[in-house]
């Protein structure tokens, strides 16, 4: 997959191709959509398959105070994107450069891209403040020659899939509905950072995420089962999010996983963690032998939910 990340690089993808344009912050079920229709309509016509988004949510510039939580990161996005065979990834930072871009200016700049088809969702605007929509595109379709799919909404049951949902869904634990939008296990990865050693004492050793200054959206409070995975390899575990408040003495919320069935170190490797089911929320209990009795008990119920 080659990658573009400015707009000065358009140039250099010469192809023939469909794009998929979007923010694609979450790289959900909806957004999944489009690109899945670009994919095909790009196989259709024989073309390469390019994606146009951002690198950084456009609030980052528009609305610094109001950025979301973010729902992927950036490798993530492109690990993904590779595995749904695109061909090239236009993912650029959204700027002073790119808000100041009306509508026609941003069209122009993407006709450096051989595109015989644009694939949208219904909700897309494009160009300064959002002035472009899918009905300003197309009627710039018709008028410059190019092919333009609008998708509808995907939704889930009665609600359409949007990363804002899924933000909420998240925060209040809803991990499972989340991954029905997502498509997949909402993760969360991180560098594993050195703890109090406590849960080694407990019998359940745990690799540590430091959630502080994480910038991703965070489960609400509680032990979740979870699948992690390890240089490549998925395991079983449980998790748990939050300060330990049997013992009191965490300043700062992190994410703890005790691995089943691993052994090894840790310290200072990349780890992520799926997120398939909340078994409880975060307890304050009388001592570490009703903690242990707990945590037999959650290994039990993570064990079932995972199976």
């Amino acid at each position: 997959m080659e990658i573009i990340t400015s707009l000065e690089q358009l140039h250099k993808f010469s192809a023939p191709c469909v794009v998929a344009l979007g923010t694609f912050d979450g790289l959900h079920r909806g957004h999944l959509d489009v690109i899945e229709t670009a994919r095909d309509k790009a196989h259709e016509c024989n073309s390469q398959l390019a994606v146009f988004t951002f690198s950084n949510h456009p609030f980052e510039w528009i609305r610094p105070g109001m950025v979301p939580p973010a729902l992927i990161t950036g490798a993530q996005k492109q690990e993904l994107l590779q595995q749904l065979g695109v061909d090239v990834l236009v993912d650029i930072p959204f700027n002073q450069q790119v808000a100041d871009l009306s509508p026609q200016e941003f069209l122009q700049r993407l006709q450096q891209l051989d595109y015989s088809c644009l694939v949208v969702g219904a909700n897309f605007t494009y160009g300064c403040r959002g002035q472009g929509t899918v009905y300003t595109l197309a009627a710039s379709a018709k008028a410059m020659g190019f092919e333009l799919i609008v998708r509808e909404l995907v939704s889930e049951g009665t609600t359409v899939i949007s990363s804002t949902a899924i933000r909420r869904l998240i925060a209040a634990g809803e991990v499972a509905k989340a991954a029905d939008m997502l498509g997949r296990s909402y993760s969360i990865s991180g560098t594993v950072a050195h703890g109090k050693e406590r849960g080694r004492l407990l019998g359940y050793p745990t690799a540590n995420i430091e959630l502080e200054n994480a910038h991703v959206a965070v489960p609400l409070g509680g032990v979740y089962a979870v699948r992690v995975i390890v240089n490549g390899k998925s395991y079983h575990g449980m998790a748990n999010i939050g300060y330990n408040p049997t013992f009191g003495d965490v300043a700062k919320p992190r994410l703890e996983t005790n691995i089943f069935d691993f052994t090894g170190d840790l310290y200072g490797k990349q780890l992520t963690v799926q997120f398939v089911q909340r078994i409880r929320g975060e307890v304050k209990f009388a001592g570490i032998e009703q903690l242990k009795q707990q945590l037999a008990q959650d290994k039990h119920d993570c064990e079932a939910a995972l199976r």
